[in-house]
């Protein structure tokens, strides 16, 4: 629970009651059925404790990510992972992180007392991803978003694996990765087993809309590095709801499937709309798009009920950066309809 400081997310739909939420990036089908059944099956039996060690749920991530059961590590969404990651670093080494990204990383890090410094990407380059491997010399670790929050942009396969070849450990989110259309496209199960260094984080927050719940999960294939992250975590950090909501996500795939197919259409459609209107849209490949305007947009569109994720706080914007997401068609007309007004 946050204390005296000021949310640096979006999705605060608690103080802007009542708003269309363009500020946070879920997908926009809302949660399956059989995910919302299988919740509310889970409170016949809230009166027990939850698996410890979430077996029901690591079966299954086995099962669909084709990798053993010891390589996966369940949390309480992926924020818990990422400061597990970061409490089981080296405390005398400082880490690096790609940027603009995701505060987290870098709350993470504070949090556990480890240095860290910025390897910003370039604006005049499209936040392109040009870090080299002898960016990486003297860090413990190296944090990458792929598809990159807020900008969309993938980290190519073979870079990856040429920062994985230096030896220094990386921090991989691939929360959004489903959300593309090419969701295969590392070979996840090759790297991880190839590379102990390399840690994967993915959720099922934004895929199958359960930000309430709270579930994430790492593949790691250094025993002992995940050994250090699961004794940063509290015993029963994942629900009994959680843990079965995972199990029924992963049952979900023609579900994902149809999303990511309708919000790629959707994401070229509001695209080609807003750059009509003299908006800067970067070429994302996830279900948000990183904009750019000269106008400010932020209080007019939310004195029009929309609510966007306003980026000035990420390291390496500035103000006249915004983040949307990509919601139904309906949704996505009255979001260009208003800027619309307020841009002309």
């Amino acid at each position: 629970m946050l204390l005296d400081r000021q949310n640096p997310h979006g999705g605060d739909i608690y103080t802007h009651r009542g708003v269309l939420d363009f500020s946070s990036n879920i997908n926009p089908f809302g949660t399956p059925e059989a995910v919302r059944q299988a919740v509310s099956e889970a409170a016949a039996h809230l009166s027990a404790y939850p698996d410890p060690y979430c077996r029901e749920l690591v079966g299954a991530l086995s099962a669909y990510e084709e990798l053993p059961a010891e390589m996966i590590l369940c949390g309480n969404g992926a924020a818990e992972l990422i400061y597990s990651f970061a409490y089981a670093l080296p405390k005398k080494e400082k880490a690096l992180i790609v940027s603009p990204t995701f505060s987290e990383y870098a709350s993470a890090l504070a949090a556990a007392g480890i240095a860290y410094e910025h390897f910003m990407l370039r604006e005049e380059n499209g936040f392109r991803p040009e870090i080299a491997p002898e960016d990486t010399l003297g860090y413990s670790a190296v944090f990458l978003c792929s598809p990159n929050n807020p900008t969309g942009i993938t980290v190519p396969r073979e870079q990856l694996v040429r920062l994985l070849e230096t030896g220094t450990r990386v921090f991989a989110d691939l929360c959004f990765l489903e959300f593309t259309e090419a969701p295969e496209r590392y070979e996840l199960k090759e790297l991880v087993k190839a590379f102990p260094n390399l840690t994967v984080l993915k959720a099922f927050t934004k895929s199958f809309a359960v930000p309430g719940l709270r579930l994430g999960y790492v593949l790691c294939s250094d025993p002992d590095f995940l050994r250090t992250m699961s004794e940063k975590t509290q015993c029963w950090n994942v629900s009994l709801p959680a843990e079965k909501a995972g199990v029924a996500a992963l049952s979900c795939m023609d579900f994902l499937t149809a999303s990511v197919r309708f919000i790629s259409g959707e994401r070229a459609r509001v695209s080609a709309a807003l750059s009509a209107l003299g908006v800067r849209v970067f070429p994302g490949e996830a279900n948000y798009l990183l904009l750019y305007s000269e106008a400010p947009l932020y209080e007019k569109l939310l004195d029009r009920g929309i609510l966007v994720r306003d980026c000035r706080n990420y390291p390496g914007l500035r103000p006249g950066y915004y983040r949307i997401a990509i919601r139904t068609a309906e949704e996505n007309d009255r979001l260009i309809a208003a800027m619309k007004e307020v841009l002309h």
